[in-house]
């Protein structure tokens, strides 16, 4: 896929109409024991220090991304959903924190940055909509150099329970075929990474550094 800057256009009235539907979605979540905002100050709390340039593969809806620019953070983020990326932009917006991240459209396992170009990539609830996290996890250790930091997690049983629950209610199905944990960890551990293990109630969380 061809590197593109994405600047989504956005008013005032859609910035606060998308704020209200986050956080009503963000309480129903809550309300059932999957708490986004905590998790993702969890996963910074345990990634620190993370110095240098960042990339998030899998922006999303953009909770990690509105974590780590709500902490001052400036940097890159990607998803191949070029909606999604609006939505995290529309997040961002809300909270003042919109000049912070550079957005691309981009595929994660097809990253069109050159190797070296980031000292940290994030990888959070993206897993377990990939097939193979293999090729997810080389770009990572690509555009790294073979040398920084990756912060990877996803959701647990329990949590997989919890955001199943949430779209079977809304009448949707959620992808949970993918890769898990054991993959993830297989892969570090075989591409030389010092890895920290750590859970929360709903997540799994790996820093991997060499």
């Amino acid at each position: 896929m061809v590197k593109m800057n994405y600047v989504p256009e956005l008013t005032d009235e859609q910035v606060k109409d998308n704020h209200k539907l986050f956080e009503e979605r963000a309480s129903i979540y809550k309300s059932k024991g999957l708490d986004s905002a905590e998790s993702r100050e969890f996963i910074l709390e345990k990634a620190r220090p993370i110095r240098g340039r960042i990339l998030e593969i899998g922006a999303g809806t953009g909770h990690m991304t509105l974590a780590l620019a709500s902490e001052g953070y400036k940097f890159t983020a990607i998803d191949s959903d070029r909606e999604a990326l609006r939505t995290t932009a529309l997040n961002l917006a809300y909270k003042n924190v919109l000049s912070s991240v550079e957005f691309y459209v981009m595929d994660g396992t097809s990253l069109d940055f050159a190797r070296g170009s980031f000292n940290n990539v994030v990888i959070v609830n993206v897993f377990h909509h990939v097939s193979d996290a293999g090729e997810l996890l080389s770009e990572a250790d690509r555009v790294i150099g073979g040398r920084g930091k990756l912060i990877l997690a996803d959701f647990n049983e329990n949590g997989m329970l919890i955001v199943d629950s949430v779209h079977r209610h809304e009448g949707r199905v959620h992808e949970t075929s993918g890769a898990g944990k054991e993959e993830v960890y297989s892969f570090l551990r075989s591409a030389g990474y010092e890895i920290k293990d750590y859970k929360d109630e709903c997540h799994w969380i790996l820093i991997a550094e060499k």
